[in-house]
């Protein structure tokens, strides 16, 4: 679904789900504004019975002039946009209407509709409206209005536990956006309560500690005071990570911190909730939502605790003399110099949709594009030894461009644009073999990271260096090797 294709409905009613928050108000905002530009009538509603009290959400909309409404019934409209909810959905109020559409970044919960934009990849709803933006042709100077960048802004903030729980690559391109940095500073500060300090102090008094992962319950309350309370927790010097959680009715949520490279707590937050909801962030904060029992979490802390191997390259003591071997298909992926993107020093982050992997640009660099579009760094004397390199542009499109960051002007700069075709030669040789348990491995790269592997993953490395061993993920490891 375009945007463009809405502006066709001249009387248009953007619904928040009831009980509003600052990615509903702000998604409903920016669309307001997206179709006032294209001569429609834009209302902004909500349902339900409670009205908007939480401070920071008050002060939010007095500062952008927002007008919001609370109201019992609908009048007769072209078109009904149900925002960060979907029409008929439990959290939502249902008014009938001639014709709806649904903008929306949780689970589908909806039957097939003509106008539907769902993406629960994404971290926030504010995301998705800002990629539904960049597409339009129309929407640059639009997206240049600090009112909008800065509502876009907070709608991703406050929706992914203060940036804590990014969990696609289009969420971090939003949250480096400008932004009115004073509102936004009075706003972070302005999220507690004094009844809500009082939630805080309750939830550190109690605890349970599992090995070096300490346990915290709240009382229900705003995803924020979670996080408020596990980065106070975080400090305390014999913790490696905190887990503070909340019984919110239907499950549990969860706000993770870490301060160990052994823990990711994007990944800890997955794995607490996996099967049972869904959890993600970045390497120190993360968050998540649990449909189980405050004994399952337990439970599940205990199996993590044990549940992977750890390999360090170079360091820890491999049999690859018992591995198969295998040799890398005669099939063409691209390579960029990392020379031709930035100069020698600069510091870098390679953004694909595994995660971010921080670098500084060497002249004998070069970054890989495989077969999905994962992105991985080589030396240039290893390029040479493995791969024939041709002149001809390297053009595939993937969900997300492979992208690399200046990360002291934070300017993005797509790989694709410079990347040439390249063959594996036929010496290009690995050894590998698949995985039997949930594995971490520290790459020599990036020792401060690991990447993760899973049960038929294969572990894998180069037959000409074995300490550069690394994860490939099982289904693209065949489409890329075969036995010799």
């Amino acid at each position: 679904m375009k945007l463009s294709e809405l502006t066709a409905y001249k009387n248009i009613v953007l619904q928040m789900h009831n009980i509003p928050d600052a990615d509903t108000v702000s998604c409903a905002y920016v669309l307001q504004k997206y179709f006032e530009k294209h001569n429609c009538k834009a209302k902004i509603i909500y349902g339900g019975k409670i009205k908007i009290t939480k401070p920071s959400l008050a002060i939010f909309i007095e500062a952008l002039g927002i007008e919001v409404e609370l109201v019992s019934e609908i009048p007769d409209v072209d078109l009904l946009i149900t925002i960060d909810c979907q029409y008929g959905a439990g959290n939502v109020q249902k008014f009938p209407c001639k014709k709806f559409a649904v903008i929306d970044h949780h689970i589908s919960e909806i039957t097939e509709n003509e106008f539907c934009e769902i993406n629960p990849a994404l971290g926030s709803c504010t995301t998705l409206v800002h990629s539904m933006l960049l597409k339009e042709k129309d929407s640059a100077d639009f997206l240049k209005d600090e009112k909008i960048s800065t509502a876009l802004y907070y709608g991703l903030y406050t929706d992914t536990n203060g940036l804590a729980e990014l969990r696609h690559p289009l969420d971090r391109d939003l949250s480096e956006v400008y932004f009115d940095k004073t509102l936004i500073k009075k706003l972070r500060n302005a999220n507690l309560t004094m009844p809500e300090l009082s939630i805080v102090s309750e939830a550190l008094k109690i605890f349970e500690v599992v090995e070096n992962i300490a346990l915290f319950k709240a009382e229900p309350c705003d995803p924020n005071i979670l996080g408020f309370s596990s980065d106070i927790a975080m400090q305390v010097e014999s913790l490696d990570a905190c887990i503070v959680f909340s019984n919110i009715g239907n499950g549990l949520k969860l706000s993770v911190r870490s301060c160990s490279r052994e823990y990711m707590a994007n990944e800890l937050a997955a794995f607490l909730c996996e099967g049972f909801g869904s959890g993600g962030g970045n390497l120190e904060k993360a968050g998540g939502f649990l449909k189980n029992s405050e004994e399952y979490l337990i439970s599940r802390l205990k199996e993590y605790l044990v549940a992977f191997d750890k390999i360090y390259a170079g360091q820890t003591p491999i049999d690859f003399a018992s591995m198969k071997r295998y040799k890398k298909l005669q099939i063409p992926v691209g390579f960029a110099k990392c020379e031709d993107l930035f100069q020698d020093g600069t510091k870098i982050t390679v953004r694909t949709m595994e995660g971010d992997l921080d670098l500084i640009a060497k002249e004998n660099i070069y970054f890989m594009i495989g077969i999905e579009g994962e992105v991985y760094p080589i030396l240039h004397e290893k390029f040479e030894k493995n791969y024939i390199a041709m002149e001809d542009e390297y053009r595939q499109v993937f969900e997300y461009p492979p992208t690399v960051i200046n990360r002291l002007t934070g300017r993005k700069q797509g790989i694709s644009r410079f990347a040439k075709i390249c063959f594996p030669k036929d010496q290009k040789i690995i050894k590998a073999k698949q995985i039997e348990k949930l594995t971490k491995v520290f790459t020599y790269w990036d020792t401060e990271k690991y990447f993760s592997g899973k049960p038929g993953d294969f572990l894998t490395a180069n037959e000409t260096d074995l300490n550069d061993c690394y994860i490939v993920n099982e289904r693209i490891f065949y489409k890329t090797y075969e036995l010799i």
